[in-house]
């Protein structure tokens, strides 16, 4: 983990939910009983890599409500 920085997860309209620490990992609960683990980089204030993807948190929280995958810091 590097430098301190953190990632603000936050929901699709902003709310901040939690925070992850660059390189940190988050686990997404899967309706069907599943889960899985994913490792987020911090790129800047509103954006992440979570799983080797780039996101705007906003997105990312976004299209986890419309799958209905929950996630919290692991």
């Amino acid at each position: 983990m590097s430098g301190g920085r953190k990632i603000c997860m936050t929901d699709s309209v902003g709310k901040a939910l939690f925070s992850v620490p660059d390189g940190g990992i988050i686990r997404m609960f899967y309706g069907n009983g599943e889960d899985y683990f994913a490792v987020c980089r911090y790129l800047d204030k509103t954006h992440a890599e979570i799983d080797g993807v780039r996101y705007a948190v906003r997105e990312f929280a976004g299209r986890m409500e419309r799958n209905r995958i929950s996630y919290a810091p692991a």
